[in-house]
């Protein structure tokens, strides 16, 4: 049995989302080593003192982003160690929120650019042209704050083009989860040195979609792009 102890202790409010983070913390710091087996739901319960319902959605979530997988018959077992920069740089307790504000807009924006393909006017493509411009501007460069808004406008062009003020509404509320998701990933890129063309290429993709109305590829390439973000955060892209 491994020496798996509590980081802090977890309180009662977002439960889910703080095991998720612990967890993360002790496969980001060494104490869980790639291949290595997690205890079992009954541990955890009692070694942080929750309910299997909190352990059983940690686990998921933390599955969903492909850090760990279970085997049938054998456990829970640490697949990939994302860098130590994604708990260093995010905000302290909003980690899980963040990528779960990337599994909300998978859902939202890929529906928006499927309905901006078929819906947009000419000067809905001008406005997200015009996004896309200033999305490249800061593309690479040092202003990540910038750089997060200018990426969110481009977004925001796109929900404006469904001529749904609902999308529009929506997205808006995610306005700081999404933005502090984004400037997230930049900072994670430049650590590690990643080429910034992949991202321009997918926002290229989404608009030469809408460009020719094709909704259905419109629909694909955003959702393609929202999930990569999101496996790039944790350092797990996967091949398209």
């Amino acid at each position: 049995m491994i020496d798996f102890v509590a980081v802090a202790p977890v309180r009662q409010s977002k439960l889910a989302d703080q095991l998720y983070e612990q967890i993360m913390l002790h496969i980001v710091n060494g104490s869980l080593d790639v291949g290595e087996k997690l205890p079992s739901e009954a541990q955890l319960c009692q070694l942080f003192s929750v309910s299997r319902p909190v352990v059983r959605e940690a686990l998921s979530r933390l599955r969903a982003d492909n850090v760990i997988a279970s085997r049938r018959g054998s456990g829970t077992y640490v697949m990939s160690k994302p860098t130590p920069e994604l708990v260093r740089l995010a905000p302290s307790g909003v980690l899980a929120e963040l990528l779960r504000c990337y599994e909300l807009r998978l859902a939202l924006e890929g529906e928006a650019a499927y309905l901006a393909a078929k819906r947009r006017e000419k000067e809905d493509l001008a406005a997200i042209e015009k996004a896309l411009e200033y999305f490249n501007t800061y593309l690479g460069t040092g202003d990540d704050e910038e750089g997060a808004e200018a990426d969110f406008s481009f977004h925001m062009a796109i929900a404006t083009a469904t001529k749904n003020a609902l999308y529009v509404k929506t997205l808006h509320m995610l306005h700081t989860t999404a933005r502090d998701g984004i400037k997230l990933a930049r900072q994670l890129s430049k650590l590690r040195s990643e080429p910034m063309d992949l991202v321009r290429t997918e926002h290229n993709r989404i608009y030469k979609a809408i460009e020719k109305r094709n909704a259905g590829a419109a629909r694909n390439a955003m959702r393609t792009h929202i999930d990569n973000s999101r496996l790039r955060m944790v350092g797990r892209l996967l091949d398209e």
